[in-house]
């Protein structure tokens, strides 16, 4: 577990993951922000506690957000021409359901993904069951030189008690990005139990905050006050920066 009592501080706020590279910030496509009022609250707010940069990552899942590059683009311009001069670097990628419609998707030709830089692509799987093409999903990918990111494994119920079995992805050359609340213990002891896991074995390469609401950017304010977590990455190398750094 994340003790809050067995690490001394170096940062008061999250300064130090640099690049939030997993956010469900731009409005009106998912369970995320559902207006340019609530991206602007939730971005500035992330802002005060030491975020600069930051990527929205709304959901790709057609049977329930069926979005596209024309809708996530549209979400995200609104969004920068509301930010206006604020000191806020926002881009957007996606983040893609595992599933048989996102493998229909990738036989595309002229079907462009919404990638993070370095043509990374951000992928999830159904929080109670394994996505049975999970691994053809991986292969496809790379066979199409993009570079798959496991979002947060942490969260999987079914690795809950083999946290080992999430190595794979690790070996079949996926990173691997958890939740910064993960590691807070927001979403329960077993979800930051697994989080600790991975990074003790060194198997996390990103993390990010998955900010969708204002009872995440409460819960991250009350969790900053009482521990740094910057420390745990002793044996896990965070890429947030070198990887996703907005330079203009």
């Amino acid at each position: 577990m994340l003790s809050i009592f067995n690490r001394k501080r170096k940062y008061k706020d999250l300064s130090w993951i640099g690049v939030d590279m997993h956010s469900q910030v731009l409005p009106g496509l998912d369970d995320g922000a559902a207006s340019v009022e609530d991206s602007l609250s939730l971005l500035t707010q992330m802002q005060q506690l030491g975020i600069e940069q930051f990527y929205g990552t709304p959901h790709v899942f057609k049977r329930l957000y069926p979005n596209d590059v024309d809708s996530i683009t549209k979400s995200y311009r609104t969004v920068v021409d509301a930010l206006g001069c604020r000191n806020i670097q926002l881009r957007y990628a996606a983040k893609y359901r595992a599933d048989q419609d996102f493998e229909t998707l990738l036989t595309q030709k002229y079907q462009p993904l919404l990638c993070l830089p370095g043509r990374h692509v951000l992928i999830d799987m159904p929080y109670t069951e394994e996505s049975r093409n999970i691994d053809h999903v991986i292969l496809s990918l790379q066979s199409m030189s993009y570079t798959p990111i496991l979002a947060h494994p942490e969260r999987y119920v079914f690795y809950h008690d083999a946290p080992q079995r999430i190595k794979r992805y690790k070996d079949r050359g996926c990173l691997l990005q958890i939740n910064l609340l993960s590691m807070y213990g927001h979403y329960g002891p077993r979800e930051q139990k697994v989080a600790a896991y991975l990074l003790s074995h060194g198997l996390v390469d990103l993390v990010g905050t998955d900010v969708r609401q204002e009872r995440h950017i409460e819960a991250l304010e009350r969790f900053v006050r009482k521990q740094d977590l910057s420390g745990f990455f002793k044996n896990s190398f965070l890429q947030n920066r070198a990887l996703f750094s907005i330079t203009s």
